[in-house]
C-alpha cells in the first residue's frame, strides 16, 4: 500500500518525486545528481510554458545550479525514514547515493510528475560529470557564468525565451524548404543593362564635372 506524505515544503515533494521516479526507472541517483536533475525538471516546465514547480531558489553555485534549502530537505527525508541516504566514509560527498525506503503516492501534480518522470528517464543514467556539464550548457547557467559571480539567481525564463526562439528558426527552416525553389526572372537582365545605359553618360558626365572642380 502506498503511503501519502505530508511534507513541510514543495523541495520535500520535489525530491521525492525524483527519487520515486528512479526507482521505478530503477536508476540510481546521488547527492550530486538529485539537484541537477531538480533543476533540469523546472527547466522543461519553463520551456513547456509552466512555472518552475520544485521550490528551489535555483543559484550558480561552484557545482553549478543549487539552492542550499536542498541540504535540510535531504536531512528530513532522511530523518523521516522515507529515504536511506548512504554514508559512507570513503566516498566523496557527492557520490552517496539516495534510495526511496517506502512505497509512496505521487507527491506531486499529474503534471509535474510526468515532467520528473520525463527527465529522469531522459537523463537518470547519466554520470554525475554528464549532468554538470548539461547544465552548465542551459541558457540560464551560460548567462550566469558569463557574468563570473557566484551565487546569483539564475533567471530560468532565459530558457523559455531560447526555446522560443529555436522554435521560430524551425518554422522559419521548415517553411523555406516548403517554399518552391527561387528562380530568376526573366528578362531582368535586359532591363538592368537598358537602365545601366540610360544612366551611364549622366554618370560619367558628373564624374568629368567634379574631376575639374578638384
Amino acid at each position: 500500500m502506498s503511503r501519502r506524505l505530508e511534507s513541510p515544503n514543495p523541495l520535500a515533494g520535489a525530491v521525492l518525486a525524483v527519487l520515486k521516479a528512479a526507482r521505478e526507472l530503477d536508476f540510481e541517483v546521488t547527492r550530486t545528481k538529485l539537484p541537477k536533475l531538480l533543476y533540469l525538471a523546472d527547466l522543461e516546465a519553463v520551456e513547456s510554458g509552466r512555472t518552475p514547480f520544485t521550490g528551489a531558489a535555483w543559484r550558480w553555485d561552484e557545482h553549478g545550479p543549487y539552492d542550499h534549502a536542498l541540504t535540510r530537505t535531504e536531512d528530513w527525508v532522511v530523518e523521516s525514514e522515507l529515504v536511506e541516504r548512504c554514508d559512507d566514509r570513503d566516498a566523496g560527498y557527492g557520490s552517496h547515493p539516495l534510495t526511496l525506503t517506502v512505497d509512496i503516492e505521487d507527491p506531486l501534480d499529474a503534471a509535474d510528475m510526468e515532467c520528473v518522470r520525463d527527465v529522469v528517464r531522459s537523463h537518470g543514467g547519466r554520470s554525475a560529470a554528464d549532468l554538470k556539464r548539461l547544465s552548465h550548457e542551459t541558457p540560464p547557467a551560460v548567462e550566469a557564468q558569463a557574468g563570473g559571480e557566484r551565487g546569483v539567481l539564475l533567471d530560468l525564463n532565459r530558457a523559455r525565451r531560447h526555446r522560443q526562439v529555436e522554435m521560430l528558426l524551425e518554422l522559419f527552416q521548415s517553411r523555406r524548404g516548403a517554399r518552391p525553389p527561387q528562380r530568376d526572372d526573366p528578362g531582368v537582365g535586359d532591363v538592368l543593362e537598358v537602365e545601366f545605359r540610360e544612366t551611364r553618360d549622366g554618370l560619367r558626365r558628373a564624374n568629368a564635372n567634379t574631376l575639374d572642380d578638384q
